[in-house]
């Protein structure tokens, strides 16, 4: 199977093993540079009709004109170009044939007769394609493709599509003159009796080594169409090697039909330089992969989140999308740009309490914040969130934190509704207030112990400068003198500013070892 996709046009290959001639036998030479002998059936609305035998069955094939440098006759007509005089020397070269054949007339009128039928029956199904199939190619829209390669691809998706089911047939899009888009394609055929229409589509990828490539299978099951899209990738410079090694295009076309194809472990590599260098490369959700440049290894086949980041004094990081290529090489390049990662969460409801630990919360867990909120991450990575809120299930939230500026989480909170859960939520809430009260009770402790503190030491100065006076008063001196009466009322209202402030100074640290005491126990 894989040396019939070698051969560059498949139908044209097969036209050499022609069993009789139902047309004009010609030279045919596409602007690809490909020569090829076939049978010249006409030309309609620009559209080259040749003619062939595969698998024993004489089979019609529709090329748009612009693809053809020449088709030349056995005597050198232009039958590409035709003029009133090449038509004219065509048709006198064609009787001469018939009468100087010396195998006998009766066959010549027969080949005669056939050419006549055949031209009818051509000219019958470019005008009506829906008169013999039910399922219509109408090959691919290009977008800054080389004409040989559509042409490439729409031969050989036309001859799988024609293997898989013979029902289905290659109409040029170009048939319908009045037609410049889709719909109006669909609805022409839609109106001929066509239950079945393929579009294709091939563009440029965002990677400049690859193609995309795109069928859309538009199917007419009940009064509106169903349609599912089927897409692929391959290589830009080696699009038939590509597609010949990997079955990449019958797979595709398989797929465009519903039918599964078959999962091959083909690797891709994806090489990645990043402005600065070694910056570590990641996949969403993975560990580390390399440090750049780096090549990797992958067997993934759909589009690829790479992620870089580089951390020195500050987080430098970039992100990217990547769709391997089975068999080849995708180069990236990126440029780091300074970032601060945020990560927005919100909740439905919203007040939710926000907790960075994967452990079971507790009531001397604190939250860090409560939604919605805003808060920085400097840490590209696996991220493991905690949210509660009362009535409501916990929800642990884990995910990858990109180096992209904001990471905006949005989490649905699921509601308790059975009466023993909410019951418990509701005991662990009481609790955990009694344990904040005993850590407020403990915390509030510290002020009057230090104002407690203070005033003993304000009392012991009072107590010092009274006994200063009283050693004063011990000195001889009048008893019944002034000076002497102040000093020995100054030191009695020491004395007692003393025993005031000791006493307050006991009251506010007894009151403060009570607090304590009353917070332990409410926090154990």
């Amino acid at each position: 199977m894989k040396k019939f996709f070698y051969i560059p046009l498949l139908i044209f290959a097969t036209m050499l093993h022609a069993a009789e001639s139902k047309g004009i036998e010609a030279q045919v030479e596409l602007i690809s540079g490909t020569t090829q002998k076939a049978q010249f059936l006409g030309i309609e609305n620009d559209t080259v009709n040749l003619g062939g035998y595969i698998k024993d069955q004489f089979t019609i094939v529709r090329i748009h004109k612009g693809q053809f440098k020449s088709i030349v006759d056995k005597q050198g007509n232009d039958l590409l170009n035709p003029t009133k005089a090449d038509s004219s020397t065509t048709v006198a070269s064609t009787d001469s044939t018939a009468t100087t054949n010396q195998n006998g007339e009766a066959v010549t009128a027969e080949a005669d007769t056939t050419n006549t039928q055949q031209a009818e029956h051509a000219d019958t199904t470019a005008a009506a394609p829906a008169a013999t199939n039910k399922k219509i190619f109408v090959g691919y829209e290009s977008e800054g493709i080389e004409p040989q390669k559509e042409a490439l691809l729409t031969t050989l998706t036309a001859e799988l599509l024609s293997e898989d089911d013979t029902n289905y047939t290659y109409a040029d899009r170009k048939q319908l003159e009045d037609c410049t888009d889709n719909t109006c394609i669909q609805n022409k055929y839609a109106q001929l009796g066509i239950r079945e229409i393929l579009f294709g589509k091939i563009s440029r990828s965002k990677s400049a080594d690859s193609l995309d490539l795109q069928l859309k299978r538009v199917l007419f099951e009940d009064s509106l169409p169903t349609i599912s899209i089927a897409k692929t990738a391959i290589s830009t410079k080696n699009a038939l090697s590509d597609a010949v090694v990997s079955n990449k295009i019958r797979d595709f076309v398989r797929e465009s039909q519903g039918i599964k194809a078959k999962q091959t472990n083909i690797k891709s590599y994806i090489h990645v330089e990043t402005d600065p260098e070694g910056a570590m490369l990641s996949k969403s959700e993975k560990n580390a992969l390399c440090k750049t440049p780096c090549t990797f290894v992958t067997l993934d086949t759909g589009k690829i989140v790479l992620n870089a980041y580089w951390k020195v004094e500050h987080l430098w990081g970039a992100q990217t999308t990547v769709r391997p290529i089975p068999g080849d090489t995708v180069k990236v390049s990126l440029k780091l740009k300074r970032i601060s990662p945020e990560i927005r969460i919100m909740t439905q409801p919203s007040g939710a309490e926000i907790y960075t630990s994967t452990e079971e919360i507790t009531k001397r867990s604190k939250p860090i914040a409560h939604t919605p909120n805003k808060f920085t991450y400097t840490d590209p990575g696996l991220v493991n969130l905690r949210l509660r809120r009362e009535g409501y299930r916990d929800s642990l939230v884990s995910f990858y934190l990109a180096p992209v500026p904001e990471t905006t989480l949005n989490i649905e909170l699921q509601e308790i509704k059975d009466f023993d859960e909410l019951q418990a939520q509701k005991d662990w809430i009481r609790s955990r207030k009694i344990y904040h009260l005993g850590q407020t009770l403990m915390g509030s402790a510290i002020a009057p112990a230090v104002i407690g503190t203070l005033f003993l030491y304000l009392g012991q100065r009072d107590y010092s400068d009274a006994k200063d006076l009283k050693d004063e008063l011990k000195m001889p001196t009048d008893p019944n003198g002034e000076n002497f009466q102040k000093k020995k009322e100054k030191n009695n209202d020491l004395a007692e500013s003393g025993d005031r402030k000791t006493i307050a100074g006991a009251s506010f640290i007894g009151a403060g070892i009570l607090l304590f005491g009353i917070g332990l126990y409410l926090t154990f």
